[in-house]
């Protein structure tokens, strides 16, 4: 959801449209009624001794913990058993309720259960007015029933239902974590006298990314929250060998803090500063909110290693930047680059000495960096970063380690691919192999996919679109493609009339070659030939 200015609404005519997640549509109620009283509920959280969570932090880290930043606040609100409400004089019903974290840094509500009727709207406010989230509706209902909030830059904030006169049914909520951050989130300082990152890692933007900008593109800063606090991690985008753009996240287990059961997640895309020099954050805020544990275990029984999958939407205005990074589960390894949000700060490359198989630990990548000069490192907050080899394939995920900008010579682990794979188990949710080969190819190298379905590796200017010819067409299912195709493996992807992607097959790419499509049902289909150089279309139509 957008953040933005009272001043800027009232210029833009009640309604704003921008590139973060869900645009803020119209004006709370209250701010453009003066029929309702302003004196509401104000329910103060549990006072936070910043220097005492500090304290904890430093012992924390010692042990291998992820990065907090705030703290939860275990609540149980509801419409009924707080608030003010009011009845408006069309029969509307307008319920407010404001909660005060005194010296936090920014605020969010956690809602255990969210479910409202179209045309009712939920907004989330700072109680000066300054900042306003949402619009929340209908449409934001999750199959869990969570929702998750965006943030307020304030120690306190207000929320604000309306619900019209003629709903098909009362909205109900369980609103049941309040967020306290005693540490920054959208800027590179971290609030507690620190400075924020070390000095030795390159902002992605440097000229030394330059061949790294599609990895770059699949890695994500993720914020988890689960029933003792709020942590930093990092993460990619990963690809699935049906290459269907499914939004599968991999980091590190121990983000979860051992909590996986009550954890929420928000996913901070492009989170980046535009120059090498300096740290600008050039971007608009580009997140989804809501997440599901797909696969895990632990450090203590296999490689430390998380899939996730993205519930919340993928903004259409910049989802194209996404990129699905590709694997490589062989066991083979090769220096390449690590990419990371080192201690939360804007996304940093580092370049390892060397990459070799732990031998105390054979389920890991033991990772040396460079020490004069620095090449980068990785921090508290890199942990579940990708570790990609020489061809930007994903082999390993950031588990443990001792490195730092002022310690480069300490090492780091990051759990193999190949062992997180199959994971010695059979156990679907234990690992890998079940999620990103689904139905069982055998494949152990796959390549990254930009979310346009083009390759990565392929410049957009030598992605020229071509016709095919498909014959016979119309089809009862088995075609022949024919056109210039450059020898050598490719992808074909199946559009239907709506744009969806309906199936997408490996092809071995010859001049001319058959393909069989009798799973498709009756219909007119778009064919997309993804090869090395070029990208080909043509319609398809199915008629038996």
């Amino acid at each position: 959801m957008k953040k933005i200015t009272l001043i800027a609404l009232l210029f833009l005519a009640f309604s704003f449209t921008g590139n973060a997640q869900k645009a803020v549509v119209g004006l709370p109620y209250s701010f453009t009624h003066n029929n309702v009283s302003l004196a509401i509920d104000n329910i103060e959280m549990p006072t936070v001794d910043k220097a005492v969570l500090l304290a904890e932090d430093d012992i924390n880290i010692k042990n291998g913990a992820p990065m907090r930043t705030g703290i939860v606040h275990h609540v149980g609100y509801t419409f009924d058993n707080c608030g003010r409400t009011d009845i408006l004089p069309n029969g509307a019903k307008l319920w407010r309720l404001e909660l005060t974290s005194k010296d936090a840094l920014s605020m969010d509500v956690h809602f255990s259960h969210f479910n409202i009727p179209e045309g009712a709207k939920l907004y989330i406010y700072s109680g000066d007015r300054s900042q306003l989230t949402g619009t929340y509706t209908n449409a934001d209902i999750q199959e869990s029933g969570v929702l998750v909030s965006e943030d307020i830059d304030a120690d306190n904030l207000i929320i604000e239902y309306y619900e019209p006169a003629d709903v098909l049914f009362h909205g109900s909520i369980l609103l049941d974590k309040v967020i306290h951050r005693y540490r920054g989130m959208h800027n590179k300082a971290i609030e507690d006298s620190k400075s924020g990152s070390g000095d030795c890692h390159y902002n992605v933007s440097c000229p030394v990314g330059d061949n790294w900008r599609d990895e770059i593109n699949s890695v994500v800063r993720i914020e988890i929250t689960c029933n003792d606090g709020t942590y930093l991690c990092s993460g990619a985008m990963i690809n699935n060998v049906r290459r269907d753009k499914t939004p599968y996240v991999l980091s590190a287990n121990h983000c979860l803090n051992d909590s996986p059961n009550s954890c929420t997640f928000k996913f901070y895309f492009k989170y980046e500063s535009i120059s090498c020099d300096n740290n600008d954050y050039g971007f608009a805020n580009r997140r989804a909110t809501g997440g599901s544990i797909i696969s895990t275990d632990g450090l203590n029984y296999s490689s430390d290693f998380l899939l996730l999958k993205i519930t919340g939407n993928l903004n259409s205005a910049w989802r194209d930047s996404i990129v699905f990074a590709g694997w490589d589960a062989s066991g083979a390894a090769s220096v390449g680059a690590a990419i990371h949000h080192p201690q939360g700060d804007f996304k940093k490359i580092s370049f390892p000495k060397t990459v070799t198989s732990s031998y105390s630990y054979p389920k890991y990548w033991n990772v040396s960096w460079y020490v004069n000069p620095n090449k980068g490192c990785t921090e508290q907050g890199s942990s579940g970063s990708p570790l990609f080899n020489s061809k930007g394939l994903i082999i390993g995920d950031l588990s443990t380690g001792s490195s730092a900008c002022d310690s480069p010579w300490g090492t780091d682990n990051y759990g193999k691919i190949s062992n997180s794979w199959t994971n010695s188990t059979s156990v679907s949710n234990k690992q890998l192999k079940k999620w990103l080969d689904p139905d069982n190819t055998g494949t152990l190298i796959l390549g990254g996919m930009r979310y346009n379905g083009t390759p990565t590796g392929v410049e957009d200017h030598m992605a020229a679109v071509q016709q095919f010819r498909i014959s016979p067409n119309p089809t009862t299912g088995n075609v022949t493609f024919q056109a210039n195709f450059n020898p050598g493996k490719g992808v074909c992807n199946v559009y239907n009339t709506m744009g969806m992607l309906v199936a997408s097959y490996d092809v071995t790419l010859q001049p001319s070659f058959a393909m069989n499509f009798n799973e498709l049902s009756n219909g007119v289909y778009l064919v997309e030939i993804i090869g090395k150089d070029n990208i080909y279309k043509s319609k398809m139509v199915i008629a038996r």
